[in-house]
């Protein structure tokens, strides 16, 4: 007997950080998230959540639960067996992505464990862990970049996410007091489209020329500057990595078509699950480096995103530390963490 999608519950919710989280888009010393569960006939359920974010500030905490509770009305009485049609159906709605992605992650949780199945296994099960990299935001003052990496460092955390902006003397500033508590750390630079050509040009340069270890140059342009990309990719001495610019396949054929990129950053909670599985596919196909990251999640909500990264095992770079980032303990779903380490636990 076919099982149908029973009923939907959506919350709001906000949850503290450890330390204000700062780029050149913003500053926020909380997350409020929206989460949202879909049970099926036969029992089963899932779970997936919408963060808000400084990517996307003109989506409001109400406007997400809003539209989960829409998703919600609409797929009641669905067959779940039918499940991407059901996918395909939430996003032509038009309505926010983190929205719809939140709603996939939900139903094809719910899918896999009616199955008896981790997402881990649904997805080819290519893994049982990973290492994530740990993000240090933009803060002015390098003593609080230098104490949040010697804490990771104690933690275990061996790979440092620096964010900087256009300002060259206070972006090495910050590099300089990461690596004064991890001096052979690997680097990601995440320019969070604060950056001009040049000034991310001689940020990498004069990084590389005092022996750090920069492996990946993140979003240093504005998302719709596309056009400029191509020349600084070939022009910067390190992997060039793109995200905001990247939601959707459509976007991904545009990027290696013009050669904008050398890898693409996928966040299930703006592709989605098999949105995510299309951009994989044509950045990998056309020889691109992949990395996966996530927005604010909880434990709960990163869950889809560390189950899609070990159950492919497609990724080079590894960012889903966002649990880690919030105050207080966090509830996971069929994972776990010591320090960097994500594995699955259970439900295999």
């Amino acid at each position: 007997m076919a099982e149908t999608i029973r009923d939907c519950a959506v919350r709001v919710f906000e949850m503290p950080l450890k330390r204000p989280f700062v780029t050149s888009l913003g500053r926020k010393t909380h997350t409020v998230n929206a989460g949202v569960t879909l049970r099926l006939s036969g029992g089963a359920s899932g779970y997936g959540e919408a963060s808000t974010s400084l990517a996307s500030a003109h989506l409001k905490p109400e406007r997400l639960r809003a539209s989960l509770e829409s998703l919600g009305r609409w797929a009641k009485g669905r067959d779940a067996d039918q499940y991407r049609a059901v996918i395909e159906g939430a996003w032509k709605k038009d309505l926010p992505s983190p929205a719809a992605a939140a709603f996939e992650c939900a139903l094809l949780d719910a899918v896999a464990a009616s199955s008896g199945l981790s997402l881990t296994r649904w997805f080819g099960g290519k893994l049982d862990r990973l290492e994530t990299d740990i993000t240090l935001s933009a803060w002015e003052d390098p003593s609080m970049t230098r104490d949040a990496a010697r804490e990771a460092a104690r933690e275990g955390f061996r790979i440092f996410k620096i964010k900087v902006g256009g300002d060259l003397k206070v972006n090495l500033a910050r590099v300089r007091a990461a690596r004064s508590a991890r001096p052979k750390a690997p680097l990601i630079l995440d320019g969070n489209q604060g950056m001009t050509p040049a000034s991310a040009l001689h940020l990498v340069e004069a990084c590389l020329k005092e022996g750090a270890d920069v492996r990946l140059l993140e979003q240093p342009l504005l998302k719709a500057d596309i056009a400029k990309m191509p020349a600084l990719t070939r022009r910067c001495p390190v992997p060039i990595a793109l995200d905001e610019s990247c939601q959707t396949p459509q976007d991904a054929v545009l990027i290696v078509e013009a050669k904008a990129a050398t890898a693409i950053n996928i966040k299930i909670a703006k592709s989605g699950l098999l949105r995510s599985l299309d951009i994989a596919a044509v950045a990998r196909a056309a020889g691109l480096k992949l990395m996966i990251g996530c927005m604010t999640e909880t434990g709960a909500g990163l869950s889809a995103s560390v189950h899609f990264a070990l159950g492919t095992g497609f990724f080079e770079f590894v960012d889903l530390d966002s649990d880690h980032l919030l105050s207080g303990p966090q509830k996971r779903r069929d994972w776990e963490r010591t320090g960097p380490e994500l594995r699955l636990s259970c439900r295999t």
